[in-house]
């Protein structure tokens, strides 16, 4: 075994094949200061998180086959190589039938909600495939368990949330297919039909991978690359409130809908959860219709024009 290839399990549902390719074939990877520490953060908290679940009333065997603290380390053997496993918690409630094989993440306040909402197999497929391998392990090791799940914490909140999904047999079949795919590559391989664009933009293998070395030119100019931090801190935080606006005026209209069904639907103009009264305010406004007055009378439109200038900043991921 110590001959073959290896693939994390925590690697396998990465949306890039070429990504795959070179970390199995041990080429160096480059990894920010930030990754590592949010890394470490993980590792750091994990022992909390368990402190929690425990006081929550679940029974959490942290290590799945003697109970210890120490690092588990068990591998999915398929040909050309071994994916490496390392499962993190089996746990289990008197409420409930079974044992539910886990893995626990740390997660910004974004990620954790787009996970409550949509569930682990669309929001974060990655985690999703994971702990699939995971099971597929113990499964090896004659160790079983009933159902698959994530344990997420809030960074910002502290919150925590467990989702859990039964095991599905296709989905293994296909991630073992993949692996050995990976393994059979002598060059790097296409990108694949689940390549994402963010994949180039966090890549730790961008500096081998000339698909990730396009050109970044902006009609005839290229685009001139910053080292200032500054600057690389503000365009990063203008990109992360990008997302967050996206992400809250999802909320928001996820929200309404269940609002304008419950509530204004039903006639009710107000209602109290807790400490928030929510006030049901018909507004109407009168604007005018510049496309219809455009039309009509243009020559009143230009007369009236006022020229203005603004800066608008966009954003465009590039590869």
């Amino acid at each position: 075994m110590d001959n073959y290839k290896i693939l994390r399990a925590s690697r396998i549902g990465h949306p890039c094949n070429r990504n795959l390719f070179y970390f199995v074939n041990g080429s160096e990877e480059n990894t920010t200061e930030k990754s590592s520490r949010i890394f470490d953060i993980g590792k750091a908290l994990e022992p909390v998180i368990i402190s929690w679940l425990r006081s929550d009333g679940w029974h959490v065997k942290r290590n799945p086959i003697d109970g210890t603290n120490n690092s588990l380390s068990l591998g999915v053997e398929v040909n050309g190589g071994v994916i490496s496993a390392h499962p993190d918690c089996v746990i289990s409630h008197h409420e409930l039938d079974g044992n539910i094989l886990v893995d626990i993440k740390t997660m910004n306040d974004r990620a954790f909600r787009t996970l409550k909402r949509d569930g682990t197999k669309k929001s974060h497929p990655q985690y999703f495939a994971q702990v699939h391998l995971y099971a597929e392990a113990l499964r090896r090791i004659q160790v079983s368990v009933s159902k698959l799940g994530i344990v997420a914490m809030n960074k910002n909140t502290s919150e925590l949330f467990i989702d859990t999904f039964d095991f599905e047999q296709d989905t293994l079949d296909t991630l073992l297919t993949r692996a050995e795919k990976i393994f059979s590559f002598s060059d790097a391989p296409e990108q694949g039909e689940h390549f994402e664009n963010w994949c180039c933009q966090y890549c730790g293998y961008a500096h081998l991978c000339e698909l990730a070395k396009k050109d970044t030119a902006v009609g005839s100019e290229d685009v001139p690359t910053t080292d200032k931090q500054e600057v690389i801190d503000a365009v990063e935080l203008l990109s992360e409130s990008r997302d967050m606006e996206k992400a809250a005026k999802e909320l928001s209209d996820e929200a309404k809908v269940v609002i304008d069904r419950e509530i204004r639907q039903q006639g009710i103009k107000s209602v109290r959860v807790g400490n928030l009264v929510l006030v049901l305010n018909e507004i109407k406004s009168s604007r005018l219709d510049t496309t219809a007055l455009k039309k009509a009378h243009p020559e009143i439109v230009q007369e009236f024009m006022k020229q203005s200038s603004s800066v608008r900043y966009d954003l465009k991921e590039v590869a």
